[in-house]
């Protein structure tokens, strides 16, 4: 199937051109201040929990330069384009950041592109962060269902959460800088002239340097933005055009009306899924059914003698290859695979930050579960449903199914968890932070749209 829409590029930058946070539904507003607090926990703990967080954030820092915006949680200063580097390298390393219900991963330039040339450009009020945040998370939410709705498998070569993530960071970024709708338009360009996301990197397995991918489409995102601000054209139908994103990536197979209709009257930001667990979102059904086992149904691990899992077939990637899900070498291993996450609910009854850590991934008991584990794939499942079933020694077998995991927007997490998720990834960063401080941060983000500038928050951070 191959839509093609006349213009789909100029529409699009209209649409964030002309957005406005007066127009935008109470219930979306909510959302993106949930997307903001939620980024930013995750944020904090990736710059010391993270694989490739902390080693970016010394690169970054290290580098210097002018100081317009803050590398979140080490209270440092460098340009605008290097901190997007740096606090998205931190953002996503954990896998804790927020998903949409159908795929793409709004948390990983939600906060952080607008924020690096919101506090650039100084001033920006809580309204306009807001609106720019939500522009650039229905584009990219958008895109995703325009693959999906023509069949196209976005797991297949590329990594959608790095590479869909470039048109929500140049966009919220552009929307932050005020551009118009020409240099909106130069800056997709410019981002087209960046975008990458190859899924070879985790053919083998998860290499640590996987955590950071959002780095990449904040920091092209932010620079896009700024080259386009500064009169650099790049008009050229970077959507739509024969070479152009879709066809480059997806050979031009995609349902452009998912992209344009009811673009500013229905959001898609309200499938925003915010994540009870540091793992893929794929992972949390199963999660939440060896909980349940543990927890609820009493099962002793150390009584299982042999663990079965079954997944949706979209769910290949996050089993296999079976060894390295088993044992994954890395967090970023670990975070994307059905066995380690299982088995640790088993193992432990609880699923925290600790188990990715070095001492975490080396659990043996977790990894006695994992190793007594085989799964299979359904495709009469939905692709968020998990069933984990074990053996005991006894012969008995208790399972337990999952169709909808906490945290999928139909069962999302509550206010109180939110912010008890975002105290705990606090409480790992890379400078102490006092309680105050991060009272007073939840507070600024309870009352965004009403903060006269949004570096407000970087700034509470900073307060020791």
């Amino acid at each position: 199937m191959t839509t093609k829409s006349h213009g789909l590029t100029r529409t699009v930058c209209e649409y964030v051109a002309t957005s406005r946070y007066s127009d935008l539904p109470s219930d979306v507003i909510e959302v993106a201040k949930r997307l903001t607090l939620d980024s930013l926990g995750t944020t904090l703990a990736g710059g010391t929990l993270g694989d490739g967080g902390p080693e970016t954030a010394a690169v970054v820092i290290s580098a210097g330069g002018r100081p317009e915006s803050t590398v979140l949680g080490y209270g440092e200063k460098v340009s605008s384009v290097m901190a997007s580097l740096a606090n998205g390298a931190m953002v996503h390393s954990l896998n804790y950041d927020a998903i949409g219900a159908e795929g793409g991963h709004p948390g990983a330039f939600a906060l952080t592109a607008p924020l690096a040339v919101a506090e650039r450009r100084g001033g920006v009020s809580g309204k306009e962060f807001i609106n720019a945040l939500v522009a650039g998370v229905e584009v990219e939410m958008r895109s995703v269902l325009a693959l999906l709705r023509a069949g196209v498998n976005t797991k297949g070569r590329f990594l959608e959460g790095q590479l869909l993530s470039y048109l929500g960071a140049t966009l919220s970024a552009g929307r932050v800088l005020e551009l118009s709708v020409d240099e909106l338009d130069s800056a997709l360009g410019l981002m087209l002239m960046q975008a990458s996301g190859s899924r070879q990197v985790v053919v083998y397995g998860d290499p640590p340097a996987k955590g950071i991918y959002a780095a990449f489409p904040n920091q092209g995102g932010v620079l896009a933005a700024l080259l386009a601000q500064e009169g650099l054209g790049a008009h050229c139908d970077a959507l739509e055009g024969q070479a152009g994103f879709f066809a480059m990536f997806y050979n031009g197979v995609y349902d452009a009306s998912v992209i344009t209709e009811g673009l500013g009257t229905t959001y898609y930001t309200l499938d925003s899924s915010f994540k009870p667990w540091p793992t893929s979102g794929l992972i949390h059904a199963f999660i939440e059914a060896g909980l349940q086992l543990r927890n609820e149904d009493g099962v002793d691990p150390g009584e299982i003698v042999e663990l079965k899992l079954t997944g949706h077939p979209d769910s290949r990637n996050w089993f296999e290859p079976v060894e390295e899900r088993r044992q994954p070498g890395s967090a970023a291993s670990a975070a994307n695979s059905v066995y380690f996450g299982a088995a640790k609910a088993l193992a432990n009854g609880a699923v925290t930050l600790a188990d990715f850590t070095p001492g975490g991934l080396g659990q043996p008991e977790a990894l006695r579960l994992a190793a007594r584990g085989s799964h299979e794939l359904d495709p009469s499942l939905s692709p968020h449903a998990g069933i984990v079933e074990v053996v005991l020694r006894s012969g008995a077998t208790v399972t337990r199914h999952i169709d909808v995991p906490l945290g999928h927007p139909a069962r999302p997490l509550s206010r109180e968890q939110l912010i008890d998720k975002f105290m705990d990834c606090a409480s790992h960063a890379p400078l102490p932070l006092a309680q105050a401080a991060l009272e007073s941060v939840v507070d600024l983000i309870d009352r965004l749209e009403d903060l006269d500038d949004v570096a407000a928050i970087p700034e509470a951070l900073s307060r020791r």
